[in-house]
């Protein structure tokens, strides 16, 4: 985690970049962030600040999201899979006023249950219903560049780690870190 919180620059790019689809573009690109990511320590003293500096954010985004009438539900499965989990998120919040958050795979070594829970919402309503984007790598990092504008520049390299961390790793190999 020392790496990508203190290198977390060398990590950062725009999904306009001319990454291609393939071995040696957004594949490769996800390959190198996962093996940072498995290989940072779960917990480093160094990296509470810019988790900490993320916590008012998602409690003030949550707020937000809520008083649009969201009904934000915790649910304990993956209630949006396959290939089409985008648009089943999509059409539960735009049909239903429903946004399912899992809280599978969520232990986190700095962030309360409660606020990891929150932060998967707002991440999921701000980035893969109001801007559209995929569950792929290219999405994830969409959606991270977005979020960057959100958030104060301190909590930059915990959202590089919860955004693009965890969405390399799960697409490198196949299972949430």
């Amino acid at each position: 985690m020392k790496e990508i919180l203190t290198e977390w620059r060398k990590f950062l790019m725009s999904e306009k970049l001319m990454l291609k689809p393939g071995p040696n573009g957004w594949d490769k690109y996800c390959e190198l962030v996962a093996e940072a990511y498995a290989a940072a320590k779960p917990y480093d003293d160094k990296a509470v600040n810019s988790f900490e500096a993320l916590i008012p954010f998602v409690n003030n985004m949550f707020k937000r999201i809520e008083g649009l009438g969201i009904d934000i539900q915790f649910v304990d499965d993956h209630p949006y899979t396959g290939e089409n989990a985008e648009e089943q998120l999509r059409q539960d919040v735009k049909k239903n006023g429903v946004l399912q958050v899992s809280t599978l795979d969520a232990e986190h070594d700095i962030f309360d249950p409660a606020t990891n829970a929150k932060f998967r919402a707002v991440h999921d309503f701000m980035s893969h219903i109001q801007r559209g984007t995929q569950f792929d790598a290219q999405g994830e990092i969409a959606s991270y560049n977005d979020h960057m504008k959100t958030v104060p520049p301190a909590a930059y390299p915990a959202l590089f780690t919860e955004v693009v961390g965890q969405a390399c790793s799960f697409i490198v190999n196949g299972k949430f870190p």
